[in-house]
């Protein structure tokens, strides 16, 4: 039996020696003091202490009862009650259409209408609606938008009520305890369920996850274990070799991505009201955006625990920024900042509007056109880079 204290030296000589790899290894020593500082301040500002509200959401609101005086003043309440507000911002919008429209292109998240009959209802001491639509794509924000103007609503009838008391006008109790009632609906009839929501979140997710990992980390492993340097001693040119790979990791995504949905749609009933080939060219849009960063981690990187160091560095950010799991209009607006700069989050965008919504491409047109940039960006600027490096 071996000395002990032997045993101990030589384990904390091995010890020493990995970590004076380590410290050697700038960009590992550097993403390894960068990543515990980047999840807990994003963390922090994602959940902070105060509780959770939206930010600068954009509500539409439609008048179409132009020519009575109680439609006037509830619309004047309503713009009262948010006038300060930094949660919602009260967009014009000229009619209920037009609303569901722009909440299907995402320009606003839902929207106020004042029915034409709306005086009407009142004058003849009938209870008078007032619609609330929302995006049934983003269950979370459309809560918060009809708790938010069901309460003010509830003012405009309380409003109503005591004006109704004052006159001394006889009618049914229940008019009059509540003149005014919200009524919500969504731009899709039927609405959605929650996991109608995530699940097109977790479908670009995988595919996020898979391209950047995948390609990233097994071009890293080649390089390190020698099996590349085969490839580049054979007369095959590196655009080959990296696209090459680049269309076998994307055959593999799109295997991934259509296994996931339709066990979302067998197991969870998902429903999908858009065009599957659209959903398809948004996941190979979104493949070779991650693929492509996948290549600039490995062209920068020299070692395979290098690489993953960038590729963690880059996939957590995506997986908590993006509205994978809830809206990015709930975070502060630093990192709604943020999440503008990640694929994932177009790439997410893009399915739940054909999911959920059934729009078309004419829908998501400036998703695709984000997609399409960062992918040339990041494939074109990885395969001269990796060339590069390979000859380093």
């Amino acid at each position: 039996m071996r000395n002990p204290r032997q045993l101990l030296y030589h384990a904390l000589v091995i010890a020493w020696k990995d970590l004076t790899e380590f410290r050697r290894s700038r960009i590992a020593l550097a993403f390894s003091i960068i990543f515990p500082v980047m999840i807990i301040a994003m963390f922090g500002y994602m959940f902070p202490s105060t509780g959770m509200s939206v930010n600068n959401v954009a509500v539409g609101i439609v008048v179409e009862d132009t020519s009575g005086q109680n439609a006037t003043l509830a619309v004047s309440m309503i713009r009262s009650a948010f006038a300060n507000s930094s949660s919602f911002i009260l967009v014009n919008v000229s009619t209920q259409s037009d609303a569901k429209a722009k909440i299907m292109s995402g320009e606003i998240k839902g929207a106020v209408v004042i029915p034409e009959n709306f005086t009407a209802s009142l004058l003849n001491n009938t209870r008078a609606q007032i619609i609330i639509i929302t995006d049934p794509s983003n269950p979370a924000l459309s809560s918060a938008i009809t708790q938010a103007f069901s309460g003010v609503i509830g003012a405009v009838s309380d409003y109503f009520a005591s004006q109704i008391i004052a006159g001394g006008i006889h009618a049914d109790p229940q008019f009059v305890l509540q003149p005014v009632s919200a009524s919500p609906i969504t731009v899709v009839p039927g609405g959605g369920s929650y996991f109608d929501y995530i699940a097109p979140g977790f479908i670009a997710l995988t595919v996020m996850m898979s391209g950047l990992t995948g390609l990233g980390v097994a071009l890293a492993r080649e390089r390190e274990i020698g099996t590349l340097d085969g490839f580049l001693m054979c007369p095959i040119s590196r655009v080959s070799i990296i696209l090459g790979k680049t269309l076998s990791q994307t055959v593999r995504n799109l295997i991934q991505g259509a296994i996931t949905i339709t066990l979302a749609v067998l197991l969870f009933n998902v429903h999908i009201r858009g065009d599957i080939i659209l959903i398809v060219f948004i996941l190979v849009l979104g493949t070779l955006s991650f693929l492509g960063l996948g290549i600039l981690a490995t062209a920068v990187a020299r070692e395979q625990e290098s690489a993953q160091f960038i590729l963690g560095l880059l996939q957590f950010p995506m997986m908590f920024l993006s509205g994978v799991l809830f809206p990015v209009e709930q975070m502060p607006m630093p990192l709604q900042v943020v999440s503008k700069f990640l694929p994932l989050t177009y790439a997410v965008n893009a399915l739940r509007k054909v999911m959920i919504l059934g729009v078309g491409i004419e829908g998501i047109v400036f998703e695709l056109i984000v997609l399409v940039i960062l992918c040339g960006i990041t494939v074109f600027a990885g395969i001269p880079l990796f060339d590069r490096a390979t000859r380093k």
